[in-house]
């Protein structure tokens, strides 16, 4: 009997493969990881789905496997993203075709990202990266940034990257205002958090950070009415989704004085966005979680999720649980944990 075959084509993963190999060779399925897959192209895909029956994704082609290639490859049973968002990922088609979807939200990549939102925060408010390029270039300018400590800090969603963010804040003596439609009472409780509505959220923050999923109740949550109930001195982070925030506002809301700055965790999607070369506004290439701490604990958390479900188990962090209702490929055997 032929052994199940897992695939890896996630690149951050691929990055560390070599620290994994053991355990891969010890998992008894057959995998393959070659870094090649790192810049998989559309040519190759078809040669690296053959026989897959579990993905650890995402890939470097975002919507891998879309809803046709699902439906064409039978054996595809669990595609396991190493990551904790989804939001690229065609899920109803992946229940349809009783494809078990997994997420792996690692506490060391939480942690990560947590310690990333705050870097953008100090990073923008510093006006770190803009005197750190003066410096370099033989510049002398010094500007005048603004203090995180006992400002207001609020919180859109508060799950477990925002808990992370809530908890650091408590070292700056920072208000924490929250978002969140389903708080955790006694989080909220023992760190003196104030759960509000988004319209007092924009309306008290020093800095409003984003911590929700990108889907259509969410897509450019932050727009130009948003913005213009901030604070002019507030700043804007996003370690979350390019796209919760409407990125043609921003740079008009920034440009105009009409909001302090902002630390965003993904370039901007017009490459010569005004916003670029701004002293008050800090971008990174979507790179929260890539600290080598996270990266090992969401790959060995992945392969926990693809593992499980190949062998009849349901894992622990399951996108699209309604698929155990209906005909699945790798349907549950023996006694659950």
């Amino acid at each position: 009997m032929s052994r199940q075959r897992l695939v890896i084509l996630n690149p951050t993963c691929l990055e560390v493969i070599d620290a994994h190999c053991q355990r891969l060779d010890a998992s008894g399925v057959e995998w393959l990881g070659d870094p090649a897959f790192a810049s998989l192209g559309v040519p190759r895909v078809e040669d690296v789905l053959a026989g897959a029956n579990a993905l650890i994704l995402p890939a470097s082609i975002r919507n891998l496997p879309s809803a046709e290639m699902m439906q064409r490859h039978a054996g595809l049973q669990v595609l396991s993203i190493a990551a904790s968002g989804w939001d690229w990922l065609d899920v109803e088609a992946a229940t349809a075709n009783g494809i078990v979807v997994t997420f792996a939200p690692a506490p060391a990549g939480v942690e990560a990202v947590a310690d990333m939102t705050f870097a953008l925060m100090l990073a923008a408010a510093r006006q770190v990266p803009y005197y750190h390029n003066a410096v370099c270039e033989g510049r002398s300018v010094r500007g005048m940034g603004v203090a995180l400590w006992r400002k207001t800090l609020g919180i859109v969603g508060l799950g477990r990257i925002g808990k992370a963010v809530a908890r650091r804040a408590v070292g700056f003596a920072m208000r924490v205002l929250a978002v969140e439609p389903s708080p955790d009472a006694e989080f909220v409780r023992r760190h003196g958090i104030a759960v509000v509505d988004l319209p007092t959220a924009l309306r008290e923050s020093d800095f409003l950070s984003l911590h929700v999923r990108l889907d259509e109740t969410t897509r450019h949550m932050i727009g130009r009415r948003e913005l213009a109930s901030m604070k002019r001195s507030a700043f804007l982070i996003n370690t979350a989704r390019r796209d919760l925030v409407d990125e043609d506002a921003l740079a008009e809301a920034i440009v105009h004085g009409h909001l302090g700055g902002a630390g965003l965790d993904d370039p901007p999607s017009q490459p010569n966005s005004p916003l670029l070369g701004l002293p008050h506004v800090v971008f990174a290439p979507h790179h929260g979680n890539r600290a080598i701490e996270g990266v090992h604990a969401v790959f060995d958390l992945a392969l926990d999720n693809a593992l499980a479900a190949l062998a009849g188990r349901r894992p622990e962090f399951v996108v699209n649980p309604q698929v155990y209702a209906g005909p699945i490929r790798c349907p549950l055997r023996g006694p659950q944990p």
